[in-house]
């Protein structure tokens, strides 16, 4: 599966925008199966939805996760700690894993 992680907004605005692509199966298998569980307790209506704060703050950074697997392709767009807690984990879990981090992005 892939997953791709797009962090943009905040006070840096599009300057300080962050890409992270990962093969779960290239991660560390211990964070690859902690995304796993996170992913399999999201509910189904979580893809394709936003989760955003009513009054974002500048340090608000809009997340755009997207799963790539046999089954095709979702996504859901959230700020930090809003909508399901799994999206939260699955970002943190992402940001702290050595990776491929597209410097250009």
């Amino acid at each position: 599966m892939k997953i791709k992680l797009e962090v943009t907004g905040g006070f840096t605005g599009k300057a300080g925008a962050q890409t992270i692509e990962e093969d779960t199966d290239c991660l560390d298998p211990a964070i690859a199966a902690q995304i796993d569980h996170a992913l399999k307790l999201l509910p189904d209506q979580t893809w394709g939805q936003s989760y955003l704060s009513p009054h974002p703050k500048s340090w608000d950074f809009l997340h755009k996760l997207t799963i790539i697997d046999t089954h095709g392709e979702k996504t859901a767009q959230f700020h930090s700690g809003v909508g399901p807690t799994g999206l939260t984990r699955i970002a943190e879990l992402l940001t702290s894993a050595p990776g491929d981090e597209d410097p250009h992005s």
